[in-house]
């Protein structure tokens, strides 16, 4: 079983800003293999808080209002910088803000993306510490991102975190 360092660092940051759940239907839905899609390549959550990687851990999952994938951020190392894109970043899946800046605060509506962008990054500043729900929403043919604070309920238990991790 191989686990990261930065997934076991971003389980007990967790763990320790907001609790862990003992589990429910929507924290099995935001963790367990399998996920967003698109042409038959995983959309993963890609940025300064993941250092980029691609694992089953930050694959977007459906989730009420789109396809998301949760993240422990701090706020003093504000801003993080973020996209969503497959693993070889391809034109198609590659989503980066559409128009500029780019820049999403605690509580802005969300903002449109571009699915073939280059370097155009969104940047998110939290307000305070904890776990953030990032969300990639569909609506037609366009693309739009919102980052909110998760809530307790949808965060995974021990045991989820585990079998999470035998699968990456």
């Amino acid at each position: 079983m191989k686990i990261s360092n930065l997934f076991i660092r971003s389980i007990v940051c967790a763990t320790i800003l907001s609790g862990c759940s003992s589990g429910g239907d929507s924290a099995v839905k935001s963790i367990m293999p399998g996920g967003y899609s698109i042409n038959g390549n995983a959309i993963y959550l890609r940025g300064e808080m993941n250092d980029y990687e691609v694992s089953e851990t930050y694959r977007l999952r459906q989730n009420g209002e789109g396809y998301c994938a949760l993240a422990t951020l701090r706020a003093d190392w504000a801003p993080y910088k973020f996209k969503f894109a497959d693993k070889d970043w391809s034109e198609g899946t590659n989503f980066g803000f559409l128009n500029p800046p780019g820049v999403l605060r605690e509580g802005a509506r969300a903002i449109e993306l571009n699915p073939n962008s280059n370097f155009e990054e969104i940047s998110y500043y939290p307000k305070a510490d904890g776990v953030y729900r990032f969300c990639l929403i569909p609506r037609g043919d366009r693309y739009y991102v919102t980052v909110n604070k998760s809530s307790k309920k949808e965060l995974p238990s021990m045991a989820q975190v585990i079998k999470l991790a035998s699968n990456d």
